[in-house]
């Protein structure tokens, strides 16, 4: 965890990307995300909108990946975050918000916000900027923005192992997010990635809500206005420096693979229990030693939960007794920890309820 800074940020580089290549798009996150901080770039944070070409799946950090989605090439993609795994490219509008801590607009102090409150304060400018458009917007905690109860946007967010927060949103702009299941159709044919759906059928976008497209420099300008005025910050319009986009590329050839495969399908944790929760699907996948402890485990789905804390809850549950209660003791050890979270899930007594279910009978 980074030294806490003395002051909150008050300055954004703002870094629209029309039509980036999908793996470009992730690799420019994660690394902008790794500049943070340095001393070689004096960037105390950055607001990217950007928009992808063609048709794109984007799962979330959590979700596995369906045999053969790193051959998919950018039609398929794993987000910063976690998540449900949502429909991007043409029609849609990514934001992702890169701050050296989870509080950087409000404080200095790193966890000055509790992790239930990070989606709720860094929504805020996305609300305002489509109030600004006329849009009875609203945000009822979760995941979703909705417009008279018809979603349009999704959240999620993620801090790693520095402390570091990627808070990242999805705007309909010209088609809604229910397209997600066609894109799961066509590329999850063995049905790996768990979904509901059901709260993105009922979906809208923008052009349907104000009855027109709005090009990609106005939407930008329209978001980076909101987020400069909402959390008083100056945003400074930056392109990347041909060293630092020679980074990016590197960075997309050298990992975009091992990073889609990050989480896959397992044929050595042969059991598994489901269970719905706020957010979609929580999955537990494992293996047994002996019949009696938990040999090893792999957590899939659609929750929201920083990246430290799941490999940590995923190491000590190796060689946990296959009970309960003992499950249930190692979370609450792993989430008594102020920097981690596992949001979407409801009461974190569901990690131990979703094992328990995958245990034979």
């Amino acid at each position: 965890m980074p030294e806490a800074a003395a002051e909150r940020v008050t300055s954004l580089a703002f870094v629209p990307q029309r039509d980036v290549a999908p793996s470009i798009g992730v690799a420019t996150d994660r690394y902008l995300l790794g500049t943070l901080g340095r001393a070689a770039r004096a960037r105390p944070g950055v607001l990217r909108v950007y928009t992808l070409p063609g048709e794109v799946l984007a799962a979330g950090r959590w979700h596995l990946a369906p045999p053969g989605a790193a051959d998919a090439g950018e039609a398929f993609v794993r987000r910063l975050t976690g998540g449900r795994a949502l429909a991007l490219g043409e029609g849609y509008l990514g934001i992702s918000l890169l701050l050296p801590h989870r509080s950087a607009l409000f404080a200095g102090e790193p966890l000055t916000l509790a992790p239930f409150q990070i989606a709720n304060r860094y929504v805020r400018g996305l609300l305002r900027a489509l109030k600004t458009l006329g849009l009875a917007v609203f945000y009822p905690g979760r995941d979703l923005v909705t417009v008279n109860r018809r979603p349009i946007a999704a959240l999620a967010f993620e801090t790693d192992e520095e402390g570091r927060l990627a808070f990242e949103a999805i705007l309909a702009v010209e088609r809604p997010l229910g397209t997600v299941a066609q894109l799961l159709d066509r590329w999850d044919v063995g049905g790996v990635i768990k979904a509901d759906l059901l709260a993105l059928e009922s979906g809208t976008c923008l052009r349907e809500e104000i009855g027109e497209s709005l090009p990609f420099d106005e939407l930008a300008s329209l978001i980076g206005d909101a987020v400069a005025r909402q959390y008083d910050v100056t945003l400074e319009p930056t392109v990347l420096a041909p060293l630092e986009q020679q980074a990016v590329v590197a960075l997309a050839q050298r990992e975009t693979r091992a990073w889609v495969n990050d989480r896959v399908l397992r044929r050595d944790l042969p059991l598994c229990g489901s269970s719905g929760i706020q957010t979609g699907v929580l999955e537990a996948r494992f293996a047994l030693e002996q019949e009696r402890f938990l040999k090893e485990v792999q957590l899939a789905g659609d929750f929201i939960a920083n990246s430290p804390a799941i490999a940590a809850l995923e190491y000590r549950l190796r060689l946990c007794p296959a009970e309960w209660a003992a499950i249930t003791r190692v979370v609450d050890a792993v989430f008594a920890e102020p920097v981690n979270y596992l949001l979407g899930v409801g009461r974190l007594r569901a990690v131990a309820d979703t094992i328990v279910k995958g245990l034979p009978s």
